[in-house]
């Protein structure tokens, strides 16, 4: 059996013995082995092909045969992994001091990909792990001092790494309500009385 990602090559080998020497016929399963289909032209010791998503979970054998019979060897089984893709970016946020802030992002891949959000303080230069950020969603406090910072989210699985478009957090002072405690008229305004 073989695990690779999707585009890259994969080859299975088989050999065997008997007199007089046997041919060969290499087939797959798509159903777990519950029927098999020949390959046409898979008439070689090797077998080789370009791994794609389609074939992941399929089964590779080769069949050997002479005149005095036909065997099969076991089953390969072909697991084929593909790169973190991004299916929802984050998106800005507009939020005032103390309010809480949220973003999220979500990426498909084989095996399922790890997440680790990560802030640009710099306007996008550099990029820093966010601390224990390692979910789907980022949530906290918002505060002025985090104004015009950028979050992404950085999805991670054994093919490679890719991470989110930034998003930017806007922090406005939080609003207070004005309050007026005394009054004295203009001249205009007493004259108008």
């Amino acid at each position: 059996s073989q695990e690779l990602v999707d585009g890259e090559t994969v080859t299975f080998t088989a050999a065997a013995s008997g007199s007089p020497a046997p041919t060969v016929q290499w087939q797959e399963s798509a159903d777990g082995g519950a029927t098999w289909a020949d390959l046409s032209g898979e008439t070689s010791g090797s077998l080789s092909f370009t791994a794609s998503m389609s074939k992941s979970g399929n089964q590779y054998r080769a069949v050997f045969t002479n005149v005095l019979g036909s065997l099969a060897t076991n089953a390969a089984t072909l697991t084929v992994n593909t790169a973190p893709a991004i299916a929802s970016q984050p998106s800005d946020q507009t939020v005032v001091h103390g309010q809480q802030v949220t973003f999220s992002a979500a990426a498909t891949g084989r095996p399922e990909p790890t997440v680790q959000w990560q802030v640009s303080t710099d306007g996008g230069s550099t990029w820093s792990p966010v601390t224990g950020a390692i979910t789907t969603t980022l949530s906290f406090g918002a505060s002025r001092a985090q104004n015009g910072n950028l979050y992404r989210a950085l999805f991670t699985n054994g093919c490679s790494s890719t991470s989110s478009e930034a998003a930017t957090l806007t922090v406005n002072q939080a609003q207070t309500a004005t309050t007026i405690t005394s009054h004295t008229p203009s001249p205009s305004e007493a004259g108008q009385a």
